[in-house]
């Protein structure tokens, strides 16, 4: 798989073997130290990209960024890794804002409409990884949590002002890495809805992960951000054994 180090690789990478899958794992930044066959690559490197899947029969393309080298990793790197896995198995990660948010309940079959450049950098990697490895799946999901330190605990306990009419469908990690590998072992090309089974504003998401309410601010969208990403998932729920739990299952005490 690509960027694991990533919080989603890391939980791929500690879950896979359970699933009988030896796992090789590319790292760019920092080598994480959880067992597995490490191999540092930039995805942007067509070559290093052939060279990291040579000898393997399935791939999940994790890696992304945010802001700085976002289109050349995104874009790029997704269509070197779609066409070095050509052959093979791949699960190409997406995301929810390729969407504008004007609808909510996004379906599979839904057209992209992106309103802000990350997002534009993955609808386009989705149209190139599909061109590239048409049997593809473009795994779009949510806001993923649910490590000590992640991202989005980081924001819930740093940030001071959070949106409340900006709607997403978190899902947690461990849920989302049990589902992708289960997809591992299934034909479906084309997109994939995976997000968790509740719909909750960023603000909210924040209280859940531990924010003093007491503490932040309740903000309005701003016009490059998309309102409501939320995902319709049940073609995934129908599909997969493995659970995408809703957040206040998660969170609110029942599991």
């Amino acid at each position: 798989m690509t960027g694991g180090a990533g919080s989603l690789g890391a939980a791929l990478v500690a879950l896979a073997p359970a699933r009988g899958w030896d796992v090789r794992a590319t790292w760019w930044t920092h080598k994480p130290q959880i067992r597995a066959e490490w191999v540092h690559a930039d995805v942007r490197d067509a070559e290093a990209m052939e060279r990291a899947v040579d000898g393997v029969s399935a791939v999940v393309h994790t890696a992304y960024r945010l802001g700085s080298d976002e289109w050349s990793t995104n874009v790029d790197g997704a269509e070197n890794v779609a066409r070095a896995a050509s052959g093979r198995r791949l699960i190409h990660l997406s995301t929810d804002v390729v969407f504008d948010g004007t609808l909510g309940r996004y379906r599979e079959e839904d057209t992209p409409r992106p309103v802000n450049p990350y997002g534009r950098s993955k609808a386009e990697a989705e149209l190139r990884v599909a061109d590239a490895n048409p049997g593809a799946t473009i795994a779009r999901t949510s806001l993923i949590y649910g490590l000590l330190d992640g991202p989005q605990e980081r924001l819930a306990h740093e940030g001071r002002k959070f949106f409340v009419d900006e709607l997403r469908s978190p899902v947690h990690v461990d849920d989302l890495a049990r589902a992708l590998l289960e997809l591992l072992d299934l034909e479906v090309p084309g997109p994939l809805h995976l997000g968790g089974a509740d719909d909750v504003s960023r603000y909210e998401f924040a209280v859940l992960l531990g924010a003093d309410e007491q503490v932040i601010e309740r903000a309005q969208t701003t016009p490059d951000r998309a309102p409501d990403v939320t995902l319709d998932s049940s073609q995934a729920a129908a599909l997969l054994t493995a659970r995408l739990r809703g957040v206040h299952e998660v969170l609110g005490g029942g599991g």
